[in-house]
């Protein structure tokens, strides 16, 4: 049997909630009362999707932390990630998240529009822009040499 976790920020029980995603579903912790929501280890990747959970935080940890949060699994340390505008409390033991109210989305939407210019997206935009500009240059020279 699981243990019941307390809220970092209000100290009720959490509420299991489970989450559908791509593969077996993902139970996570929410907070009844500020609606927060406690990710264990690899939850938080795997309801973002596929993306590396990195692409979106600094991973600047240390150990002077700036949280005010004690993890509510193991009651470890916590830090501040940032991803851009996104405040995550990270803990540095078991490598859980806690995301305030709304930040869950609005990650999401940064992970969503993170994505799209990802460098290597972009780069593969170049490489097939640099293709088709090849391929109209031979279309071109071979409409040339059947038009002499």
């Amino acid at each position: 049997m699981e243990k019941k976790i307390e809220c970092p920020r209000c100290w009720v029980e959490m509420k299991k909630e489970e989450v559908e995603v791509l593969g077996p579903n993902v139970i996570i912790d929410v907070c009844p009362n500020c609606q927060g929501i406690w990710f264990d280890k690899n939850e938080l990747k795997k309801i973002l999707g596929d993306r590396k959970l990195a692409n979106y935080l600094t991973k600047h940890i240390g150990t002077q932390s700036e949280s005010k949060r004690v993890c509510p699994r193991c009651g470890g340390l916590m830090d501040l990630e940032y991803a851009q505008d996104v405040e995550i409390d990270v803990c540095l033991v078991c490598n859980g998240a806690w995301l305030d109210h709304g930040e869950l989305e609005r990650l999401n939407e940064k992970s969503e529009a993170g994505y799209t210019g990802d460098k290597e997206k972009k780069a593969v935009e170049e490489r097939e822009e640099m293709m088709a500009k090849r391929r109209r240059r031979e279309l071109n020279s071979l409409f040339g040499r059947l038009i002499r």
